[in-house]
């Protein structure tokens, strides 16, 4: 079956980009355009949760969204933290002329089904996508910080910092990420001076 589904989906993903090309998008930003028409302003953890797209990968799609003046930022009214993200006037514009484009892409990709097993299908991948748009939200972010299985974990009857190591808890090291240095260096060199 993966196959099958494999032959589909690339079936499916290069009818899209030619539909989609003419106006700008990819099949990843429609589906932005279409995720926020369907469901109203998110977030971009919320957005990226529900397409499951990476975080980092969000980011920057949003920000060619913003570039082509397709959704804004606005900042969570609850969350100082935190940005939704909005269909413009003219996201919302674009999101209908290419739901048009598409829609005679899905009949090409459909065609040996008749109108019953259309339904069927829609119903059965919309059960799928469910289920993993679920799974997806349960995974623990990446990027946050995980408790260390083996660290020491306070007491919760201490009722305070550890007196041993201040408020502020221990000095941690970092080490520079070989990413943010440029290409062909070496990071400095901890050794001591003799």
């Amino acid at each position: 079956m993966g196959q099958l589904l494999f032959v589909v989906q690339q079936a499916a993903q290069a009818l899209a980009a030619e539909r989609l090309e003419p106006l700008g998008l990819s099949p990843r930003a429609w589906g932005v355009l279409s995720t926020l028409a369907e469901s109203g302003p998110l977030t971009q953890i919320e957005l990226a949760t529900t397409m499951a797209v990476d975080r980092t990968a969000m980011v920057y799609l949003l920000d060619e969204l913003e570039e082509q003046s397709l959704v804004e930022r606005v900042r969570h009214p609850r969350d100082r933290r935190a940005f939704l993200i909005h269909l413009t006037d003219s996201g919302q514009d674009v999101r209908r002329r290419a739901a048009a484009a598409l829609a005679g892409a899905a009949d090409t990709l459909l065609t040996p089904l008749d109108p019953a097993e259309r339904e069927q299908l829609n119903r059965l991948l919309a059960k799928v996508a469910a289920h993993w748009q679920q799974v997806s939200a349960a995974q623990p972010d990446p990027g946050a910080a995980q408790p260390d299985p083996g660290a020491a974990q306070p007491d919760p009857g201490a009722g305070g910092p550890d007196p041993a190591v201040g408020e502020a808890g221990p000095p941690t090291a970092r080490a520079e990420p070989a990413s943010s240095r440029p290409r062909g260096t070496r990071a400095p060199s901890r050794t001591t001076p003799r």
